[in-house]
């Protein structure tokens, strides 16, 4: 983890397309989070709804900026000339020239309105009121939402020059820690639900987390920037326990809903995922300096963060009265999380190549 003399290519200058397209997809996600948030809160304090209500209309507003931001940075690619054209690429149709992180966010976009008009279909032919997660479209959305995630934190990580670009991806890292519950969640119930006393959810949720975690420090090296991200889900997190409970009731009243008999009103964005990750983001802070200055391997420090956030996951769910065996909960996902910290790792170190200065657009 120390600093050592960089043999690295040139850092290369990140046309101003991109800069503002990756802040672009950043206020689109944020909105879809909002929209996310809201539709679950919905859900659990009212109930009925249609695909026309409006926290499905803010998700799909985050998902048209999105699409939107990802096609004018595509489009703006392909128009420009000179060196600024020289950025990591993709030629598709041998017509367009589209840098790889808004490719992934307009590909993810586009699946999440395909999806959108399948969830619509689905609701009308078998009603509004269901859990998310249990239905087809629900799970499409779930990994197409996924793929706008990543989308966003490749933009940032091809940034990196100034404090407010690295600002930008502590804050993207914590829009996408939140945003990673719902496919993470899905995904992890499919995959190890035949495990005995385990909770999936958990483990999707611990391994989410390690993966945000570690690709923070894979990518900025620095303490500074993984408690930046943890400072930013506390804001995030706050808003969203602040604001959406309130949108809840108003809404309710101005279309005439009433709430549910049982509603508490208790943000669910509070349990959706673990309010003490901010902590396990310090504790990363504090182990990415200590490496630092023993010269420890990072082939040791990023599962090691993977899987103190794993344990964090379990340990705070446990404590929320998840059914689960916790013992074996904890060594689960404890080991998934190393393995997903040290994958963060190593995607964090192809990311970290994209800010630098390679040759042209690679044809598919």
């Amino acid at each position: 983890m120390a600093e050592q003399p960089s043999t690295d290519p040139p850092a290369r200058e990140v046309p101003r397309r991109e800069v503002a397209g990756a802040w672009f997809l950043m206020s689109g996600y944020a909105t879809l989070l909002a929209g996310m948030i809201w539709d679950g809160q919905w859900h659990g304090d009212v109930g009925p709804d249609n695909f026309w209500t409006a926290p499905h209309l803010l998700l799909y507003a985050g998902t048209g900026i999105i699409g939107l931001s990802c096609l004018s940075v595509v489009l703006l690619s392909t128009w420009a000339r000179g060196p600024a054209t020289e950025t990591p690429s993709v030629m598709v149709f041998r017509t367009f020239r589209a840098p790889w992180p808004f490719l992934v966010g307009g590909l993810g976009a586009a699946a999440n309105l395909l999806y959108a008009g399948s969830d619509l279909w689905w609701h009308d032919l078998y009603g509004f009121d269901i859990a998310a997660g249990t239905t087809p479209s629900h799970f499409g959305l779930g990994l197409s939402i996924q793929v706008e995630i990543f989308a966003m934190v490749m933009a940032f990580a091809v940034l990196r020059r100034t404090r407010s670009d690295r600002w930008g991806l502590a804050v993207a890292i914590a829009l996408a820690t939140l945003g990673s519950t719902s496919a993470f969640g899905m995904l992890s119930e499919l995959i190890f639900n035949w495990l005995p006393g385990v909770a999936p959810r958990v483990l999707g949720l611990g391994a989410a987390g390690a993966l945000m975690l570690s690709l923070i420090v894979g990518l900025t090296r620095r303490w500074h920037w993984p408690a930046a991200a943890g400072l930013a889900f506390v804001v995030v997190q706050g808003g969203l326990a602040l604001c959406v409970p309130a949108a809840t009731r108003w809404y309710a009243g101005a279309i005439d809903q009433p709430m549910r008999d049982y509603a508490s009103g208790m943000p669910q964005v509070l349990i959706g995922a673990p309010v003490t990750f901010p902590l396990i983001a310090l504790l990363a802070a504090a182990a990415v300096t200590w490496a630092a200055r023993r010269n420890v391997s990072p082939l040791w420090i990023a599962p090691s963060i993977g899987a103190l956030a794993g344990v964090n996951t379990a340990l705070f769910y446990g404590a929320v009265g998840m059914e689960m065996n916790l013992p074996a909960t904890l060594v689960a996902v404890a080991a998934l999380g190393a393995g997903t910290g040290w994958l963060g790792w190593q995607c964090a170190s192809l990311l970290r190549c994209f800010g630098l200065r390679t040759p042209g657009a690679v044809p598919a």
